[in-house]
């Protein structure tokens, strides 16, 4: 199976329980710690799906598992912009997250994003989803929300990824291809995507990929112990992400490191 954003738990298979499991104490503790996170914070930011570099896709966050992110977007020549932002499988199939900005303006707003995930036919080759991300309470400080259908299908040599966002006054296409490979007795998933910008004048593409720190199941690292267990043991719960994103307007590359600490309740 190909990895996904999130397979550091995807170990057991999705259980066919029916869509609506029901939502647990802690679920609830949860989501209102990531709601509330942007009050306390207060910064802006962008409400970021599971997915490729730039483009949401099918992929969603296990159920209650919780993934703090933070990362870096730096252009030559500017001073890097630093993010940070939460996401957690709300029931099966189904993530909610908010992201907003760790520096610069201290009066802006975060941003929400949701969405839901689903199988097409009868097996997991070919999944659909609809969601949202980028909304907020200031419009006029985020600009407009981000509403997206897309669609994913597992070829076993690769996946791939289609979509369209009806956002107001930028409506978009999307798309994307990914490929995981082992490296070093771990997961590696290398990336592609390219969406519309500049209501489809233009084009963002991008590449990259993503790291799981942890080894895969079954592999032949040894059992650390000391500090280099808790190094261990706090590194294996850890998935790095990197890209570069190239606008065919002819303006600068983009460079994003991202670091992810998952948790499972």
């Amino acid at each position: 199976m190909l990895a996904t954003e999130f397979n550091l738990y995807y170990g057991q298979q999705k259980e066919n329980n029916g869509m609506m499991s029901r939502i647990r104490v802690r679920d609830i503790y949860c989501v209102l710690f990531a709601l509330l996170c942007p009050v306390l914070v207060n910064n802006p930011a962008r409400g970021t799906s599971t997915g490729l570099n730039n483009i949401p896709t099918t992929d969603i966050v296990p159920e209650r598992v919780f993934v703090w992110q933070g990362w870096i977007n730096a252009a030559g020549g500017e001073r890097p912009q630093q993010f940070t932002g939460f996401k957690y499988g709300l029931f099966q199939d189904a993530e909610i997250g908010v992201d907003w900005r760790a520096s610069d303006n201290p009066h802006g707003h975060a941003m929400l994003q949701a969405k839901y995930a689903f199988d097409i036919g009868q097996s997991d080759v070919w999944r659909g989803v609809v969601g949202f991300a980028d909304l907020s309470g200031n419009r006029n400080h985020n600009g407009e929300w981000f509403p997206y259908m897309a669609t994913s299908v597992d070829l076993k040599a690769v996946r791939l990824h289609f979509g369209f966002a009806p956002q107001p006054h930028n409506e978009r296409f999307f798309g994307g291809i990914d490929k995981t490979v082992s490296f070093l007795d771990r997961n590696l998933m290398l990336r592609f995507d390219g969406i519309h910008i500049n209501d489809k004048q233009d084009m963002l593409f991008s590449a990259g990929f993503l790291y799981e720190l942890a080894p895969k199941s079954g592999g032949s690292a040894t059992q650390q112990t000391g500090l280099a267990g808790v190094l261990d043991g706090i590194v294996k719960n850890m998935i790095l992400e990197t890209w570069v994103s190239k606008p065919s307007t002819g303006d600068k590359e983009t460079y994003t490191v991202k670091l992810n600490y998952v948790v499972a309740f």
